[in-house]
């Protein structure tokens, strides 16, 4: 995704091979699995709604939740999960059982309770009951591959301990490999924190913009204007492709900050 867009500071195209041939850099993670630091900035308005509606005729609202969670393991208490509108006990009747014969164990263990707590917060303000069928799409901390595969549990795109059968079943990318369909929940088509940009400090604000422009309708005037390719040096690739969701009405981004033990959830609705 991060060959359609300009702004985009690790753009390439790159095989499974090529990716598991890279030096490792933190096992098991290797160099093209890690983003690269960035320097830039990003910004946004934020108003009224009155004045809103009288600066553009395509608002969009914002809900925003901040969570805290200690990251180091060894300082985390076994715990239960804060269940989303989705979850219910049973759901994890089965990976409790699993994990406590891990030492002790649960669900969300490896992944963000930053995280997890940040999107159950935004989702009671925004009315967010089934994430996969209220949100169109997300923009995910993906810092490192893991990091991508963490949020989907965290956000309740699928239930802890199913975050790889969700990524195979392709519901996270624009068009369903398996189905040729449009996917329930595209994430990181701006090209993510991977392919983009990692400028710490603007990357939060970066997300929220990319998925403000899906919902108003305007990736290809920000993604494939020449002009805009020509002022960062570069030239519009002859092959480039409009990755504009049709119709998206609700969008999530998730940003993280620190060692990840702070997290920012934001939900952005369609308000025309």
């Amino acid at each position: 995704y991060a060959c359609s867009s300009p702004f985009a500071q690790q753009s390439g195209k790159h095989t499974i091979e090529e990716v598991l041939a890279g030096e490792i850099v933190s096992d098991p993670l290797r160099f093209l699995e890690c983003c690269a630091m960035s320097v830039g900035s990003a910004c946004t308005l934020l108003c009224t709604e009155e004045l809103a509606y009288k600066l553009t005729d395509k608002p969009v609202q914002l809900y925003m939740a901040g969570g805290s969670h200690t990251l180091r393991t060894g300082d985390r208490r076994p715990m239960r999960i804060p269940l989303l509108p989705n979850e219910t006990e049973e759901s994890y009747r089965w990976l409790y059982s699993e994990m406590e014969k891990q030492d002790g164990r649960w669900p969300g263990f490896e992944s963000f309770g930053a995280a997890r707590f940040a999107a159950y917060l935004a989702y009671r303000m925004a009315g967010i009951k089934i994430p996969i069928e209220d949100l169109d799409l997300v923009e995910t901390h993906d810092a490192f591959t893991i990091s991508d595969l963490q949020t989907y549990g965290d956000v309740g795109l699928t239930l802890y301990g199913k975050e790889q059968e969700y990524v195979k079943s392709g519901d996270c990318y624009l068009t369903n490999p398996h189905t040729g369909k449009p996917g329930k929940c595209p994430a990181n088509l701006s090209g993510g924190l991977l392919g983009t940009m990692h400028a710490v400090g603007a990357t939060g604000i970066f997300q929220c913009n990319e998925v403000m422009w899906q919902l108003q309708g305007k990736y290809d005037k920000f993604h494939g204007d020449p002009k805009i390719w020509s002022r960062y040096g570069k030239t519009k690739p002859t092959d480039w492709q409009s990755l504009q969701i049709k119709d998206p009405k609700t969008g999530l981004s998730i940003s993280h900050a620190g060692v990840g033990s702070h997290v920012t959830c934001a939900v952005l609705k369609k308000a025309y």
